[in-house]
């Protein structure tokens, strides 16, 4: 995966000079040092070379990039062009503050960090990610999951193969899926945000008890969006699978959602939350990982390029009259 990180010389100046911040330097030091990204960097090569942490970029394969000093900002400006595939999925580490970051965050998608508020970002490098338990008694499950969630995102995946596969006729000839109006709204109520200046990538691939209703199911997605998600503008992709994406990766029966922030797996499906927002009985550990950062997660960042690039190949070489929408995802675009 083409994972960029982005770090301006304020940033890590910033963070040297504030002793409260010694734990997060600590915790930097002890990572996988960027170790699967792009490290495009205006820091010199001599502080580089002089600065305990830095010292490990000289280490990696790919060495990290010199750019000119205004060349971050200057990306960051251009985020509104939706034009850089790689830019609306990096990782932003600047010497603006706190407040400026989190306008980038919010209006774009991707992660931002200052130095000032770095500190309230750590789930951000714990490899080992979060889990939420159905035993565990969370005082309300549905924002719990909403609150250890808050990252932005600016495109998912979500396989699941069950989770529209089920359809309900009313007496009066009505079409509804069950799995879409009990389980996946809320779910997408909670991981999308509420704005962006972008367009959100969204693509689902599950099954149907009938192929044909591919479009309804679009449709119904649709409305779920508009009504859930108003200021949001969407490129939607339902794609029906009927034996699997990519069997040599994992079982049929898996079920995962990938962001260019966090993925999500869980052991029992994506019908998370019942009426009252519970974790509901069918589904005891939901794992939040975010694999594209610092933390040391090497096999959860391996799995999700894993997923991406057999969903992007699923894409590809499935018949058209199986996919609905816009086959378009920046994910996609991250793995050969």
């Amino acid at each position: 995966m083409n994972s960029t990180t982005y770090i301006e010389l304020g940033f890590w100046q910033k963070l040297q000079s504030d002793s409260s911040k010694e734990g997060i330097r600590s915790q930097l030091e002890i990572s996988d040092v960027l170790e699967d990204s792009k490290v495009i960097t205006d820091i010199p090569i001599e502080l580089i070379q002089q600065d305990e942490f830095l010292q490990n970029l000289l280490l990696k394969e790919q060495q990290p990039t010199p750019c000119d000093t205004n060349y971050i900002s200057k990306k960051v400006n251009g985020l509104n062009n939706d034009s850089s595939i790689e830019d609306l999925c990096a990782t932003y580490m600047l010497a603006s503050t706190a407040t400026a970051c989190n306008y980038i965050e919010k209006e774009f998608g991707v992660i931002a960090l200052s130095a000032e508020s770095i500190h309230n970002r750590r789930n951000l490098f714990v490899g080992d990610g979060i889990d939420m338990y159905r035993n565990i008694p969370y005082p309300h499950r549905y924002d719990s999951f909403k609150d250890k969630l808050a990252n932005p995102c600016n495109s998912i995946i979500i396989i699941d193969p069950y989770i529209i596969k089920k359809k309900m006729v009313d007496s009066e000839g009505c079409v509804s899926f069950p799995g879409l109006t009990n389980n996946m709204e809320s779910l997408l109520d909670a991981i999308i945000p509420n704005q962006l200046k972008i367009d959100f990538h969204l693509t689902i691939i599950s099954s149907l008890d009938n192929p044909d209703d591919i479009k309804r199911a679009y449709e119904k997605f649709k409305k779920c969006l508009k009504r859930i998600k108003k200021e949001l503008s969407f490129k939607l992709c339902i794609v029906y699978t009927e034996t699997g994406y990519n069997p040599d990766i994992e079982s049929f029966h898996s079920r995962h959602v990938l962001s260019n922030t966090f993925s999500i797996d869980s052991e029992d499906g994506l019908d998370i939350f019942d009426g009252r927002g519970y974790i509901t009985k069918n589904n005891p550990v939901i794992s939040i990982v975010f694999p594209r950062l610092l933390g040391d997660c090497r096999k959860d960042f391996t799995k999700s390029i894993n997923w991406i690039a057999s969903v992007k190949k699923h894409i590809q070489e499935a018949p058209d009259k199986f996919i609905c929408g816009v086959k378009d995802n920046r994910l996609f675009d991250l793995v050969d």
